[in-house]
């Protein structure tokens, strides 16, 4: 019996090893590749058909039009000539959609575009924000995530969505929603590069059986020029060593740290590099545990070109106010600041952040990141008017 458990616990660990298997399987045994097309910024159909033709098997996109063409993709998917069944295809509800019968139509909308179902359906955010929704969402938007969830479940019942998750969440989220739910996810999706490696969080999908998507891996969610994954010393010397590009080298980490990798290209060149990943059923770039643990201590730290910003926000006003980092995605809240109080944030130069009252919807302030180490920013009531 030992020996039966041992051999078990072998071909498991075989078939979940990256190095030698270009897919992995979910928690209810849905296979999925383990390199994809990413269609964030509204990639064009034939982008998508080029990805497919050149071997690629996983097609992300989402229903949120402001970043992506969901029809434009699912028009590649039949231009290409792959038949459905041998690609996975991950969309996303938005939270403009929240809630029970909202959730339910858009999904039948999506399973409809793509064939009568779709392979793994996330919800993109949990809650929506005036940045990401609109103001007044409050008043549209039927229910929140739970009742969405409700809805993906009684969809994966019925066969029209193969695999559940989520996207942009923390650990604490992860663990609310494993405790909610009814189908446990299969799926987080949230953002993972090597300066930026989430660790917390994969770690808490590992804990609940669930696999880990990463996007952003290449450094698109830093504003900065150098790109500061494209551009790390770090990154093109252990590439090099390997005879792999710094993006190769970056993907590569990722996969062998277990996570799907969704990189996104409108150059035709790339897209087919990025789908040779895997070669012969094997990962193409050779990383030693030396390598992979000096990109993992990369993880908060920027190279030897990015310097952190401390930035300080003082509130003046006489109400609680939000800060907001305006982000590729949409706003999102990185602190509260009670009248007299101050947020501090570690940014970089280029970024932007907006300041709201608690109690109303839009924006009454914006701020650019500058060059200096220490910035102060001084965030007055609105009818004082912002301090730029």
């Amino acid at each position: 019996m030992r020996l039966l458990a041992l051999l078990l616990m072998s071909t498991h660990a075989e078939q979940d090893d990256p190095r030698t298997n270009p897919t992995l399987t979910l928690s209810n045994g849905v296979t999925m590749p383990r390199v994809g097309y990413g269609c964030a910024g509204k990639a064009a159909s034939k982008y998508v058909e080029r990805a497919l033709r050149e071997g690629v098997r996983l097609v992300d996109t989402a229903q949120a039009d402001e970043w992506y063409d969901e029809a434009g993709a699912a028009e590649g998917l039949g231009a290409s000539g792959v038949e459905r069944k041998d690609v996975v295809v991950v969309t996303k509800l938005h939270p403009n959609n929240h809630g029970a019968a909202t959730a339910k139509k858009l999904i039948e909308e999506s399973a409809a575009r793509f064939g009568g179902y779709v392979d793994v359906f996330l919800q993109h955010y949990l809650t929506c924000w005036d940045g990401l929704c609109g103001a007044g969402w409050q008043t549209r938007v039927e229910g929140d995530w739970r009742d969405s969830w409700r809805a993906m479940e009684a969809a994966y019942d019925e066969g029209k969505v193969r695999a559940l998750g989520v996207s942009n969440v923390g650990p604490a989220e992860v663990e609310a929603l494993v405790a909610f739910a009814r189908v446990k996810p299969h799926v987080v999706q949230a953002w993972m590069d090597p300066f930026h490696a989430s660790v917390a969080l994969r770690a808490t999908c590992a804990k609940h059986d669930i696999k880990f998507m990463a996007y952003s891996t290449l450094g698109t969610q830093w504003s900065r020029s150098p790109n500061s994954v494209l551009g790390s010393h770090a990154l093109r010397d252990i590439g090099a060593k390997v005879g792999a590009s710094t993006a190769q080298t970056a993907l590569a980490w990722a996969l062998r740290r277990h996570a799907v990798v969704i990189p996104r290209s409108f150059s035709m060149e790339r897209i087919a590099a990025n789908a040779r990943l895997y070669e012969g059923g094997a990962l193409a770039v050779a990383l030693d545990d030396a390598a992979l643990e000096t990109i993992d201590a990369l993880d908060g730290t920027l190279n030897e070109n990015d310097e952190t910003v401390q930035a300080a926000f003082a509130n003046e006003g006489d109400e609680e106010v939000l800060l907001l980092w305006r982000g590729h995605d949409g706003d999102v809240e990185v602190g509260r600041a009670a009248p007299g109080a101050t947020v501090e944030v570690a940014t970089f130069r280029g970024h932007a952040f907006a300041a709201k009252l608690a109690r109303r919807g839009e924006a009454f302030a914006s701020y650019k990141i500058g060059a200096a180490r220490r910035q102060t920013f001084r965030v007055r009531d609105p009818e004082l008017g912002p301090d730029l």
